[in-house]
């Protein structure tokens, strides 16, 4: 009895078995029947991912199955499906527009818009990272992967090895290569690559606001006469090039076409400079630049994730010096030899330099007051020889001014900022060219002449003077 019992189960077990297997189909004989795809918005100048879903005529999800993808009728490419029958494919738009999409699996069509909507900011970064800081840019591409939803990101890098390109933050916060150089290393001290790669990016990135940031080594317009396209910023070690201050002004002023970036960063040393800020005033409405050498790390690009839909100019580059005052606020070393980063109104530049050629009568008429100022006045920049070059121009005016004195203040456009040398706290940091003697003088002069700066104002003629 017990025998027959057990038989019978065995039986039932297996023309069920029999049963299910007739009426289900086997995964490996799923056929798509139908593609589901809803209206997709996504970034502009963000990488994105298009998904669709492929179903059999039971509702159920087809995997291994290949789905071609077209957009606007032109094939893109071809995406495999997952265990969830999904299927998904990069797309990158780096302007405001929708487009049609369409998936084709196994005869069965779907189509379906996509949209891009334009961000609030655009951070352009051109990385010249093709020298000895190139080990410091991994760590700040990693930074910006914290940026908002706010914010898109691309790069022009140029490092060490061969893999130059365009890289931009997809949506999941990591980066994609959307072009390559293919092999070939990429100058990223040509003002004239800078000029070009500038000006394609903002003809084809939509955006309410753009920052461009040049990373990489500064020396102020130190050097500038050496090729006369030479050395400021942008070095590139392996090309044996950098860009001079009078011909990023060109590049800037011919990619932008008469309109300003919003801000204008210098990740650099030394490019909070009176004389910089002056030459490029006409290219944005706000400079952000530290007047001394910049610690290897840099900027501490975490900023980029506080930007918020309604963040103004003034706001975002207020931003990037509260957060580099915060990331150093625990190195004293740093703030011992000179630390500081302001944002520069540039509206407001041409009027403090009008005012500060007036006041140039006043020190050639005190030449020993100069003397006593320049003794204690904060040193930007000492050169390799011990020799100062750069003065802090704001401690100089600050050390001038009495009650019976006037003189202008540079508080007027440096408009927010962060400077600290020792125990000496800078409120308004901007260097200027003071050296120490006349042969000192002689030995930059040829730099200083490539600006607009000694030619539109009587500070070099008053430099002499005192010097004599």
């Amino acid at each position: 009895m017990k025998g027959e019992i057990k038989l019978r189960w065995l039986l039932l077990i297996v023309m069920s078995a029999l049963f299910l297997s007739g009426c289900m189909p086997e995964t490996s004989m799923q056929s798509p029947s139908t593609i589901v795809a809803d209206y997709e918005t996504h970034t502009a100048g963000r990488y994105a991912f298009v998904d669709v879903q492929v179903f059999d005529k039971y509702g159920l999800p087809v995997s291994g199955e290949d789905v071609s993808f077209y957009v606007d009728g032109a094939f893109l490419g071809e995406a495999t499906t997952d265990t969830s029958g999904v299927a998904r494919i990069g797309f990158f738009s780096p302007s405001e527009k929708t487009y049609t999409f369409t998936a084709v699996a196994g005869g069965v069509s779907r189509s379906f818009d996509v949209s891009f909507t334009k961000p609030k900011w655009l951070f352009i970064v051109w990385m010249a990272a093709d020298n000895n800081l190139y080990y410091y840019s991994e760590d700040d591409l990693s930074e910006m992967r914290n940026a908002s939803g706010s914010v898109s990101v691309v790069v022009v890098y140029d490092g060490v090895e061969i893999g130059d390109g365009v890289l931009v933050l997809d949506e999941s916060g990591n980066f994609q290569a959307v072009v390559g150089t293919m092999g070939i290393d990429f100058n990223s001290g040509s003002y004239t690559n800078l000029e070009a790669w500038l000006e394609m990016i903002l003809n084809q990135f939509d955006a309410d606001h753009y920052a461009l940031v040049i990373w990489d080594h500064g020396s102020a317009w130190i050097d500038d006469s050496y090729y006369i396209s030479t050395k400021v910023i942008g070095y590139d070690d392996f090309q044996g090039t950098a860009i001079a201050v009078s011909n990023l002004r060109k590049a800037l002023e011919n990619a932008l076409s008469g309109d300003k970036l919003d801000i204008l960063g210098f990740d650099a040393c030394l490019m909070g400079s009176l004389e910089v800020i002056y030459e490029l005033r006409n290219t944005a409405d706000y400079i952000v630049a530290s007047s001394f050498n910049e610690p290897a790390e840099g900027w501490d690009y975490s900023f980029l994730g506080e930007i918020a839909s309604d963040s103004t100019p003034l706001d975002v580059a207020s931003m990037i010096v509260d957060s580099y005052r915060e990331y150093y606020s625990s190195y004293d070393y740093y703030r011992q030899i000179g630390l500081s980063l302001a944002v520069y109104d540039t509206s407001q530049v041409e009027v403090f330099v009008s005012d500060l050629n007036l006041f140039i009568s006043d020190l050639k008429a005190d030449l020993s007051k100069v003397d006593a100022v320049y003794s204690d006045v904060v040193k930007s920049y000492i050169d390799y020889y011990n020799r100062p070059v750069l003065v802090d121009l704001g401690d100089f005016i600050d050390k001038w001014v009495t009650k019976l004195s006037i003189a202008p203040d540079p508080s007027s456009f440096v408009v927010h900022s962060y400077g600290e040398k020792g125990d000496r706290k800078l409120l308004a940091p901007v260097s200027i060219f003071m050296p120490e003697s006349r042969s000192v003088y002689g030995i930059y002069e040829n730099d200083y002449m490539t600006l607009s700066f000694p030619n539109d104002t009587q500070w070099d003629e008053f430099l002499v003077y005192w010097l004599q």
